[in-house]
């Protein structure tokens, strides 16, 4: 199920790799456009956050109507209005909040096949060549059990030390070698296939330039991450001071996501962090766009005025039905 599943994003991958001959501008294509399908999903967010604000006054008498309840009846009586008044308003709670990341799950766990096994899903090397790449590559290189689980790029970072030690499968896929060797699996310097590793923190003057500048990934990561994450909760507090009440609550949740994915860095290939740079990037643009088109108070304006259109439209039909039956 999984490797079909990684074969569509490899065959994206390889389609968009034929044309750019760049693996990391085929990543950044490949997120904005993954970030273009799920554009839709973004905006019915957007406009749910709208209505949320609308909805800020009515969920405050809600809470006040049973405020000298007991705790327990209290609780279970605001839900159950609570509730009905997102029924009847359209609101969606699930929408509002999870949707986009529950869509974005799919598409990091195909990509996630595809930086872990770009010779098998995007360059399709015969599996035969890439057992004894991968064989000759645990052997020599001592690899961890953390980077062993990702022996596809460490093949491809040292296949011209690796195949001297296969000569004769060398020989016989002698195109196919070429492939891995022209294959560029960075982005602006970077070896996309290797893991961050926090040693080189801790170790900085015994590191070397390329460990260094690949902390720029977790770094980067948790920066966009971060910026993101203040942009949205600042628009959240300017437009919608209501729902801020727990300001701890939500300083934890503006947190999460950023320290989420700092961590997440340091245990997958630099590609899977990369995605998410990008990712982060595109999604602070958009917040800024969506949030000028789909600003609460222009939301509310149509809504007011559908809802004005729609009474207006209902007790016409009422009097038209009236006047017919006078009639008869």
């Amino acid at each position: 199920m999984f490797a079909f599943f990684y074969s569509i994003f490899g065959y994206m991958f390889r389609f968009l790799y034929a044309f750019i001959n760049n693996y990391g501008l085929a990543l950044l294509i490949f997120t904005l456009f993954f970030r273009i399908i799920i554009l839709p999903s973004t905006v019915k967010t957007q406009k749910s956050s709208a209505k949320q604000v609308r909805l800020q006054p009515k969920l405050k008498r809600i809470r006040e109507k049973y405020q000298d309840y007991a705790p327990n009846e209290r609780n279970q009586k605001i839900q159950e209005e609570t509730n009905a008044l997102y029924q009847r308003e359209g609101y969606s709670a699930m929408t509002a909040s999870c949707m986009p990341l529950l869509f974005q799950l799919p598409i990091l766990w195909g990509l996630y096949g595809v930086v872990r096994q770009p010779l098998t899903y995007v360059l399709q090397i015969p599996q035969q060549l890439i057992t004894a790449l991968s064989n000759v590559a645990k052997s020599e290189l001592a690899l961890t059990a953390r980077t062993g689980a990702y022996v596809e790029t460490t093949v491809i970072t040292h296949i011209n030390e690796l195949i001297h030690k296969i000569p004769e499968t060398a020989a016989m896929y002698a195109s196919d070698i070429q492939k891995i060797r022209d294959f560029d699996f960075t982005v602006f310097g970077i070896d996309l296939g290797v893991i961050p590793s926090f040693s080189t923190v801790t170790h900085w003057s015994a590191s070397d330039t390329a460990a260094k500048i690949l902390i720029l990934i977790p770094v980067l990561s948790f920066a966009t991450s971060m910026l993101t994450s203040v942009l949205t909760q600042v628009r959240q507090k300017k437009s919608n001071p209501g729902a801020m009440e727990n300001q701890q609550m939500m300083g934890c949740m503006m947190l999460m996501m950023p320290l989420m994915s700092l961590y997440f860095t340091f245990q997958f290939p630099a590609g899977m962090g990369m995605y998410w740079i990008f990712s982060n990037i595109i999604a602070f643009f958009q917040t800024l766009i969506l949030g000028q088109l789909y600003a609460p108070r222009k939301v509310i304006a149509r809504i007011m005025v559908e809802e004005t259109i729609e009474r207006r439209s209902y007790e016409n039909n009422k009097k038209i039905i009236a006047l017919k039956e006078d009639a008869e």
